[in-house]
C-alpha cells in the first residue's frame, strides 16, 4: 500500500477486506484502559522476565515431562508383562515368530486420537481461558492413565489410548501458544527448549523410577506395569490440581503480576507483531493459513522428525534389550538417552537465542548426529554393545531440530487464528510420524538389526534437512521482497531518519517504528502486514 505521497507503508486495519473482522488482540483492549507506559527500564524488564520464568517454566517443564513419561511407561511396561496381559503379541509359523503388530497398533492408537483432536483442540484453546483449559485437560488425562490398570484386552487398550491421545493433544499446541504470548521472539527458542527438554529429563527420571518400581514389585501380587501406571496417573492428577491454581491464562490477567508488571509484560511484546490473544475465530486467517506453504513444510518436517520416535520411545526398551541386557538393566541403560536430548536442546536453543537468523541452519545441523546414530545401529557389528548404545543415544538428539521447528513456527506466523492453525499443522505432522514410526520397527528383523527402522530414520533426517533449507530460502526471498517494496526513496531518507528518532516508543524492539508498534496488536497475519519480517 502507498500513502497519498507515494510512500510505502505497512497494511493497516483499513486495508483489510470488508469481510475481515476488526476485532483487535486482547492486549490492545487491555492497554487501551491503561495510562501510557513510557520508557521501560531494562533492569525492570529483566526482573520481570525472571519472575515470569520462575512461574511458567517449572509448570510447563513438569507438565510436558509428565506427558512424555505417560508415553514412556508403555515402552517400559512392554518388558514387564503388559504384552502378555493385554494380548499385544501374536506367534506365527514354525519355527515360531512373535509379531508385535498389536503392540505397534496400541502405541499408534494414542496418536490417532491426538491427530483427530488436534484442530478441534486448537479451537478450544483459542475460545476458552488457556491456562484453566490446559489444567482441566491434565486432570482428565491423569484419570484416563489410572484406568489402564483395569484393562486386560487388546481392543480395550487401543480404545483407551485413542481417548488419552485426544485429551493430551491440548498440551503441546497450548504450550506453543503460551510461549508466544509471554516471550519476545529472541527469548522463545530457549524457553521452548527448556520445557521441551523435559522429555529428556523425564526419560532419565522415568528410568530410575521404573527401575525402583520393578525392584519393589518383584514377588508382589501387583504386576510391575500396573505399579508404573498407578504412579504415573496419580502424579498427573495431583499436578493437574496445581496447574488449576497456578497456570495463568495470559499476561493481562496473571494474578502473580501487579498491574504495572502486566502492562510491561504486554507492552514489551509489541515487536513480535504476532499478538497475544484473540478469542474470535477468523475465517480469513484460517484460509490464509491453508494457502501458506510454510505451514505445509512445518507439517512435513514434524512428521519426518518424529519417525525417529518409533525406534526411541515405543520400541526403545525392546531394541536395547536385544543388545543382550536384562529387563532391569535395559531400564537403566535407557536413561543416558535422555541426557543427550536435554543437552542438545539446550545447546541449540541457546545458540538460536543468541545469534540472529540461525534457526533454519541449526535445524539441519542438529539432524546430523541422528543420522550418525542410525547409520551406526544399521552398519556396526552388534557383538560390540558399547558403540550400539552410543548410536542409540544419538537418536535422542532428534528433539533438538523439533524444538527449533517449533521456534520457527512461533516466530514466523502472526494472527491468532493462523497461529493456532500453524500449531495444529505441526502437531498433525507430529502424529503422522508417531503413527507411522511403530510400524517401521519390525521385531522379526532382529537378525538383520532392525534395518528398516534405521533406513527410515536416515531418509527422514535427510528430508528434514532439505525442507529446512527450502523454508529458509522462501522466507528470505519474502523478506527481500518486502524490503524492496517498502524501501524509501532518496528524498524520503531524511524523513525516515527523523522517524527513527521516535522508534522505541514501543518497547519491544528499538528498530520498530511508531506505525509498526501501532499495528502490533491489531491481530494482523504475517501475510497481511508488510512490516512483518521473517526470522530465519
Amino acid at each position: 500500500m502507498s500513502d497519498p505521497e507515494g510512500k510505502p507503508s505497512v497494511h493497516s486495519t483499513s486495508d483489510r477486506p470488508d469481510d475481515h473482522s476488526t476485532t483487535v488482540d486482547k492486549a490492545e483492549e487491555f492497554l487501551a484502559d491503561q495510562p501510557p507506559i513510557g520508557q521501560i527500564d531494562p533492569q525492570v524488564e529483566k526482573r520481570l522476565l525472571w519472575k515470569i520464568d520462575l512461574v511458567l517454566m517449572p509448570l510447563m517443564c513438569v507438565t510436558f515431562g509428565l506427558q512424555y513419561y505417560d508415553k514412556q511407561v508403555l515402552s517400559s511396561a512392554s518388558i514387564f508383562g503388559v504384552l502378555k496381559d493385554m494380548d499385544l503379541t501374536r506367534t506365527y509359523g514354525n519355527p515360531p515368530v512373535t509379531s508385535t503388530v498389536r503392540y505397534s497398533t496400541a502405541t499408534a492408537a494414542f496418536y490417532w486420537g491426538y491427530m483427530a483432536a488436534t484442530l478441534p483442540m486448537t479451537w478450544i484453546l483459542q475460545k476458552f481461558p488457556l491456562g484453566r483449559t490446559l489444567a482441566i485437560m491434565v486432570l482428565l488425562w491423569g484419570m484416563i492413565v489410572l484406568t489402564t490398570i483395569s484393562i486386560h484386552s487388546y481392543p480395550a487398550i487401543v480404545t483407551q489410548r485413542v481417548f488419552l491421545g485426544a485429551i493430551e493433544s491440548s498440551v503441546s499446541p497450548g504450550f506453543v501458544l503460551l510461549t508466544s504470548a509471554w516471550y519476545k521472539k529472541s527469548e522463545q527458542p530457549i524457553r521452548l527448549g527448556f520445557w521441551y527438554s523435559a522429555t529428556g529429563l523425564f526419560s532419565i527420571f522415568s528410568g530410575v523410577v521404573n527401575y525402583g518400581l520393578g525392584k519393589a514389585a518383584e514377588g508382589s501380587s501387583l504386576a510391575t506395569w500396573k505399579a508404573m501406571y498407578i504412579f504415573a496417573g496419580t502424579w498427573t492428577v495431583l499436578w493437574g490440581l496445581i496447574l488449576l491454581f497456578f497456570l495463568p491464562d495470559n499476561p493481562m490477567t496473571a494474578r502473580f503480576l501487579t498491574i504495572e508488571e502486566r502492562r510491561i509484560a504486554v507492552e514489551r511484546l509489541r515487536s513480535n507483531m504476532t499478538g497475544i490473544e484473540n478469542k474470535e475465530f477468523k475465517v480469513y486467517q484460517f484460509m490464509e493459513g491453508l494457502c501458506d506453504i510454510k505451514l505445509y513444510l512445518f507439517l512435513l518436517m514434524g512428521a519426518a522428525l518424529y519417525i525417529t520416535n518409533g525406534g526411541l520411545t515405543a520400541f526403545g526398551a525392546i531394541i536395547v534389550k536385544s543388545f543382550g541386557y536384562s529387563s532391569l538393566q535395559t531400564i537403566l541403560l535407557l536413561t543416558p538417552g535422555g541426557a543427550t536430548t536435554v543437552v542438545s536442546i539446550w545447546i541449540t536453543s541457546f545458540i538460536a537465542s543468541r545469534f540472529k537468523n540461525t534457526t533454519t541452519l541449526l535445524l539441519p545441523l542438529s539432524c546430523l548426529p541422528v543420522l550418525a546414530g542410525a547409520i551406526t545401529l544399521w552398519k556396526y557389528d552388534w557383538s560390540h554393545r558399547g558403540p550400539l548404545l552410543v548410536g542409540y543415544y544419538l537418536l535422542g538428539i532428534f528433539g533438538a531440530p523439533y524444538v527449533l521447528l517449533l521456534s520457527i513456527s512461533t516466530a514466523n506466523v502472526a494472527g491468532y487464528t493462523k497461529k493456532a492453525l500453524s500449531s495444529g499443522f505441526i502437531f498433525i505432522g507430529y502424529n503422522v510420524g508417531n503413527i507411522v514410526a511403530p510400524y517401521l520397527v519390525n521385531t522379526t528383523e532382529r537378525a538383520i538389526h532392525f534395518r528398516t527402522t534405521w533406513i527410515s530414520i536416515i531418509v527422514a533426517m535427510v528430508f528434514s534437512i532439505i525442507c529446512s533449507l527450502l523454508l529458509r530460502a522462501i522466507m528470505q526471498m519474502e523478506n527481500v521482497k518486502r524490503d524492496r517494496d517498502t524501501a524509501p526513496t532518496s528524498n524520503q531518507s531524511t524523513e525516515q531518519a527523523e522517524k527513527a528518532e521516535h522508534r522505541g516508543g514501543f518497547q519491544g524492539d528499538s528498530h520498530q517504528t511508531a506505525e509498526e508498534g501501532r499495528l502490533a496488536f491489531k491481530d494482523l497475519t504475517d501475510g497481511e502486514n508488510s512490516a512483518f519480517r521473517y526470522s530465519l
